[in-house]
């Protein structure tokens, strides 16, 4: 298919917002639509104007207080020239009236002498190349708060490049925001990392000082995007999906959490490429840098943290622009990150090598007169629950010991290790992977008096992953939590083998359903297998016992007295099978199913009391005579009865 060589302006704005939704990945190199580089076809030359850090359009770049902020924009061709190509970029009113008028919006320019373009907007497309070099659009602070204000940027291109075919616009939105609050608590900053393949970073702002009001986390680190090398051979920050959800709902995610003072810094984390932080050239530790910046500048961070792991440093040969891999040459990127990124924080987080060297994932030695302890913010040695320290690094900029949060771990903050950091002059302590579900209130007030000599404080909210809005938590046990729907496994069943009962038989898994009967007081329990047609109709009661926050199910117990609609009486006994398939034996003995909480969040049932009760099961009997004599009539004889100690049951 031919392409028309003139085209209006307006065409390809209005394809801009048909395709800027198409966005999926994080790359500098991201492709708009799959048909615009189908390019074998068309005819002459055209570009695109596009957004560094993969920003794709009408991204918001917030504008803090008396903050400047910027905008990375770059060109492309759609095939490659044999000579340079220069570029002009130009702010460009005319193209969002045009925009607006396209796509029924209405978004006022940012005033525009507030506005102004790198080298005034002029850069290069070297020969043989498609991609110019970014150019930086920088946004003084201005307009009023609460507007969304929009930027558009066009460009022109020489050397016979049709200007009526590429003069293609990106616009980025423009949000006024107050001046972050100074949330500063004392000399220790408590640093989380936050797995954002499976948690909220929103979560970290649930937490303050009981008296301060000030927030616990200072910083929040996402975790993580990787750094790889494109097809050129050139480090690029890469996100996977739940990061660059992340970076696409900036302001429902990032900004809430600075807007409470809190600083938000992007991991970088290794990803099985020969690209890593002592991997970097020269020239690649500072391309690398000024792809961070965009990633920093576009979506608002406060700062950088390098995390040296999972890098295959052996296979850097043959690639341009890396080097043998050396300490040196993670200092060299920290150096050009703080050259053009001076007011931005910048950390590192260091651990032990499994195959037990000595430790070489951090940044040493000195780069053009510059020391590293000089260039750095903080050290984070992350063997959780281990203290450890850097010799060439200022203490006060040293967190030596830090605590997982993950729900396997089991570990609880170490008193004498928090109380060196407080003591001795360290500037930092670091948690990892705080989960929703779980309750670290305690943790957090043992930390929060070690650090500070105060409590935390707990909203008691939480985000799912991909949550704007706060729910209660489910890590908080009341009334209300056993509500809804739990799926049960049992140790073992009884299972007719067809000629009498395996005490044996495997486990059950099966699901029930816990509904309100009286507030606060008790509850329905619908499903218990394999007699969920009868429960359906008359459920279980479980009671909810408020001195421990349990629920416990009485057995015997009465489901139904006659009526006029059922003339049977039914009650749930504990008993135990016969000989023949329909045969069972009724327990003398009361008992109770008794709740245990287990340190996964899941809750464990066992029948009460043990010993009497390790061959029964709860069996359905009904009576047509008062009670004087009770009869099992369950029709699916041959199902399997679940039976033994451990009923574990998983919120669903």
């Amino acid at each position: 298919m031919k392409y028309t060589r003139f085209i209006k302006s307006s065409f390809w704005i209005a394809l801009l917002a048909c395709t800027s939704n198409v966005f999926t990945a994080c790359e500098d190199d991201i492709t708009i639509s799959s048909e615009n580089n189908s390019f074998g076809n068309i005819e002459g030359n055209f570009g695109y104007v596009k957004s560094a850090a993969g920003a794709k359009a009408l991204t918001a770049i917030a504008i803090n207080g008396d903050k400047h902020g910027t905008g990375h924009l770059y060109f492309e061709l759609n095939k490659a020239t044999n000579k340079d190509i220069t570029v002009t970029f130009k702010v460009d009113e005319s193209a969002l009236n045009t925009y607006n008028q396209v796509n029924g919006t209405n978004y006022p320019m940012y005033p525009t002498d507030k506005l102004s373009l790198e080298n005034e907007g002029i850069t290069t497309i070297p020969a043989g190349k498609r991609k110019s070099s970014s150019v930086e659009l920088d946004i003084q602070p201005g307009g009023t708060i609460g507007t969304t204000y929009a930027v558009a940027v066009s460009a022109t291109a020489s050397d016979g490049i049709e200007t009526s075919s590429n003069n293609e616009s990106y616009i980025y939105l423009v949000t006024p925001q107050a001046t972050l609050p100074d949330t500063e608590k004392g000399r220790v900053k408590t640093i989380c990392y936050i797995e954002v393949n499976n948690e909220n970073i929103l979560n970290a702002g649930e937490y303050t000082m009981e008296n301060s009001k000030k927030p616990f986390f200072d910083i929040v680190n996402v975790f993580a995007a990787n750094i790889r090398l494109n097809e050129e051979g050139k480090p690029y920050v890469h996100c996977n999906p739940q990061v660059t959800f992340v970076l696409e709902n900036a302001d429902k995610l990032i900004r809430p959490l600075q807007q409470k003072g809190i600083k938000v810094h992007l991991t970088i984390l290794g990803d099985h490429t020969p690209a890593g932080m002592r991997s970097l050239g020269d020239e690649a530790a500072k391309d690398f840098a000024k792809e961070l910046k965009s990633y920093v500048d576009i979506y608002g961070f406060d700062g950088i943290s390098f995390d040296d792991e999972w890098s295959n440093y052996e296979q850097v040969g043959g690639h341009p622009g890396l080097v043998v891999p050396s300490q040196e040459q993670y200092s060299r990127l920290i150096y050009e990150c703080r050259q053009i990124m001076p007011d931005k924080q910048i950390g590192v987080y260091w651990c032990k090598q499994e195959n037990g060297e000595p430790s070489i994932n951090y940044p040493l030695g000195d780069i053009e007169g510059k020391d590293v302890n000089d260039l750095l913010d903080y050290t984070v040695f992350g063997n959780y629950n281990l203290w450890n320290t850097l010799n060439h690094i200022n203490i006060v900029k040293q967190c030596p010991y830090a605590l997982d949060l993950s729900k396997i771990s089991l570990l609880n903050p170490n008193p004498a290790y928090l109380s060196r950091i407080k003591d001795e002059g360290y500037g930092y302590f670091a948690t990892y992977n705080l989960e929703a579900g779980n309750n670290y209130i305690d943790k957090f007030n043992q930390i929060g008096q070690a650090l500070y000599s105060e409590n935390i404080v707990w909203t008691k909210q939480e985000y799912g992953r991909t949550d704007f809005i706060p729910s209660p938590s489910t890590a908080i046990k009341d009334y209300n939590y056993y509500l809804g729907t739990w799926e049960i496994q049992t140790v073992q069943s009884f299972t007719w083998t067809g000629r009498n009962w395996n005490q044996r038989g495997p486990g059950m898994k099966f699901t029930i359903r816990i509904e309100e009967n009286i507030k606060d007081k008790s509850y329905y329990v619908y499903g218990w297998a394999p007699y969920s047609e009868l429960l359906e109709k008359y459920p279980l009661t479980a009671e909810y016992i408020a001195e421990n926050i349990s629920i416990r199910i009485p057995i015997p117990q009465m489901l139904h007295n006659p009526d006029t609609e059922e003339p049977l009486m039914w009650k749930m006994h504990w008993a135990t099978p016969g000989s023949t398939v329909n045969s069972w034996k009724i327990a003398e003995s009361n008992g109770e199913f008794k709740m245990f909480t287990n340190n996964d969040g899941s809750i464990t049932l066992k029948p009460f009391p043990f010993q009497p009760n390790i061959g029964y099961t709860c069996i359905p009997f009904c009576s047509n005579d008062d009670g004087k004599t009770w009869l099992y009539t369950h029709t699916i004889f041959q199902q399997a009865h679940p039976t033994g100690l451990n009923y574990n049951l998983i919120k669903k």
